[in-house]
């Protein structure tokens, strides 16, 4: 049974300018965590459905992951949705939503559909360990993405 985890937060960029922004995958060392180092990213390049994205980081500075993802879903400038197709989760999709807010401003959703092994354990699993690690991981790239926002004076683009 899969879990859900939400974040949002509101962010001095348009729709449009978060939404080139995230659709980048080279952006993701900008928002990536100390703890999660990436050693490699392949991709074809920006959002569009079906392209690929493969990502070989460390965890914890340690612990070797390998993700392949798909982008599911792209709807510019308000939607972005990719999936694990191997990892380690059985189950994986990440949906970026952007809200325009008033002068020039935006809410930014993430919110996961995540399911860490099967059955009760798993369940557990998810509904502790993983739900404290997305927290974190979500706290500090929404953090990031406003200090990224703030730095390029997007909300005057």
């Amino acid at each position: 049974m899969p879990s859900f985890f939400h974040a949002s937060t509101t962010v001095a960029a348009s729709a449009e300018q978060l939404f080139a922004f995230h659709s980048d995958p080279n952006n993701l060392t900008v928002v990536m965590p100390p703890m999660l180092k990436l050693v490699s990213l392949t991709t074809d390049g920006p959002a569009l459905e079906g392209r690929m994205i493969e990502l070989h980081v460390r965890d914890w500075w340690i612990i070797p992951m390998h993700w392949t993802c798909r982008w599911k879903t792209v709807q510019a400038p308000h939607l972005l949705v990719d999936e694990i197709v191997q990892g380690p989760f059985p189950l994986f999709e990440h949906e970026h939503r952007f809200e325009p807010a008033g002068k020039g401003g935006c809410v930014m959703h993430d919110s996961v559909t995540y399911e860490f092994g099967h059955g009760w354990w798993g369940k557990l699993i998810s509904e502790t360990a993983v739900r404290w690690y997305l927290t974190l991981l979500f706290k500090f790239r929404h953090h990031r993405t406003r200090q990224w926002a703030t730095r390029s004076g997007q909300s005057k683009g």
